[in-house]
């Protein structure tokens, strides 16, 4: 059985591949280098042009796996993911076509936590405006006024794993947590030094937010016109979590009518971004989709993603799924 790998993980962690190769799997990988700007359609026309065709596809969020994928995509029987987000996937599609997949939940949500709070403090402090401009020769330009982070109010949407890892770490900044989620816990709020607050109560006291939840219907473009003129013009919105939470022409409005004080990005509607208004904004702080990708985490997702890509292939009685 083959297995088709998009995932720069896997060119990185040789012990991922082992899994795979001990399983018994072909393995083929489409290396980064090679398919930088890759859309769905180049997908399906490498498989069509492969003489033996894959088995399973191994991928992070690279790509989406569209139901055009699925129909083109001739003898596909698994898809591994090789990270916790899965709204790339059209799991109608894939359920319809026989299709197994699951991901590899709750192993990076610490790396994920770390960058958010590291976004947060850059784009408060304006630590990148500041060191663009002292590496130009421009000491005076970057010293900027920047806004505090301790002992201001903390604003979580979703409080899974990363939620709670993002309010564990605002205790040491003395921060007021205050979280918005579709599902309450009795004993959270002792225990987590939080608050459970309706979203528009989020949305007003919050001096930033940090985005921590999943894409689905009551999600998608949770920040959109509307939510960013309920912000304080004070405020800050980080988005470590997914693209499509956040209406980006409705961000960039609101920025350019300083309705909102700045952003920090880690996930994008459209993937790769390799153009867009962003990038000349100094209000805004953003990195390429790195918030799982730390060393522990890394090898962690691949080698598990590994072992469910030769769990689905290889054992029809397995009850592997998205979780």
């Amino acid at each position: 059985m083959k297995v088709l790998v998009i995932s720069f993980s896997f060119e990185q962690e040789p012990e991922a591949l082992q899994v795979l190769e001990d399983a018994g799997l072909e393995v083929e990988i489409w290396k980064e280098q090679d398919r930088k700007g890759a859309t769905e359609q180049d997908l399906i026309s490498r498989w069509k042009a492969m003489e033996a065709k894959p088995d399973g596809i191994l991928i992070g969020a690279d790509l989406p796996i569209t139901a055009e994928v699925v129909a083109q995509c001739e003898g596909l029987k698994a898809i591994s993911l090789n990270c916790a987000g899965y709204d790339h996937l059209d799991r109608e599609a894939l359920d319809k076509a026989g299709v197994r997949y699951c991901n590899v939940p709750r192993q990076n949500f610490s790396a994920v936590a770390d960058l958010a709070w590291g976004l947060l403090i850059g784009v408060m402090r304006k630590i990148p405006f500041a060191e663009r401009n002292l590496r130009a020769g421009n000491w005076v330009d970057g010293v900027a006024r920047g806004i505090a982070v301790s002992g201001k109010t903390l604003g979580i949407i979703g409080f899974g794993a990363i939620g709670k890892a993002v309010a564990k770490r605002a205790q040491g900044f003395d921060m007021e947590v205050l979280v918005h989620t579709r599902t309450l816990h009795e004993g959270d709020e002792e225990k987590h030094h939080m608050k459970y607050v309706s979203k528009d109560e989020l949305f007003a006291r919050s001096d930033v937010i940090v985005l921590c939840c999943g894409v689905n219907e009551g999600t998608y473009h949770i920040i959109d016109e509307e939510a960013l003129k309920k912000m304080k013009q004070t405020a800050f919105l980080v988005n470590p979590s997914r693209g499509a939470l956040i209406d980006t022409d409705a961000l960039i409005k609101a920025l350019d009518a300083k309705e909102i004080a700045g952003a920090a990005l880690d996930a994008y509607e459209e993937e790769p971004l390799l153009n867009s208004p962003l990038f000349a904004r100094n209000d805004v702080v953003l990195t390429p989709h790195i918030g799982g990708l730390a060393d522990r985490e890394i090898h962690n997702v691949a080698m598990q993603s590994a072992y469910h890509m030769a769990e689905l292939l290889k054992d029809p009685d397995s009850d592997l799924k998205i979780v």
